[in-house]
């Protein structure tokens, strides 16, 4: 039952990065389109473009954490023993659960500020924009939560996560 809930979970994250990134080509390409064959340019398709990278930019960043495709600077393992490999890597994912706790704190405020504000082109409500942030921290720490469970379980193990 688990593991089918998590393939939801990882099908439904990876489906709406692929329907952000499929939106981010139709707009791109209606602009471009309008702007070079028609010569009559979309005001709303760069700042669309824009909101729907930030978008995928968390979700795909979740997905990324999954994989644990990040960019790490692995300079200290090499130096200290492998039983200390599991400390260090807890110890890393705690302090990424403490920045998205505190991205995600900082950025209500800026949601509850830009609620009346709204885009130029687009005329959406700024603040669905900034809802990305909160959203990917809570993507990004259910990610890092499991990837801490997927490392204490290879320290109880002794192998390696």
């Amino acid at each position: 039952m688990q593991r089918r809930v998590w393939r939801v979970y990882e099908g439904t994250v990876n489906w709406v990065a692929v329907a952000l990134f499929g939106a981010m080509v139709v707009v791109t390409t209606m602009g471009v389109f309008y702007r070079y064959v028609l010569n009559n340019a979309l005001p709303w398709a760069e700042e669309a473009d824009r909101y729907l990278f930030i978008w995928l930019s968390f979700v795909g960043a979740s997905i990324t954490m999954r994989h644990k495709a990040h960019i790490a600077v692995d300079l200290l393992l090499r130096y200290v023993s492998p039983g200390w490999h599991h400390r260090l890597a807890l110890i890393a994912q705690v302090c990424v659960l403490l920045f998205l706790g505190i991205v995600f704190w900082a950025s209500l405020p800026v949601i509850e500020l830009t609620s009346e504000t709204r885009a130029t082109a687009t005329d959406i409500p700024l603040s669905w924009v900034y809802i990305a942030a909160p959203t990917g921290c809570v993507l990004l720490a259910v990610e890092t939560l499991r990837l801490m469970a997927r490392t204490l379980a290879a320290r109880r193990a002794g192998g390696l996560a």
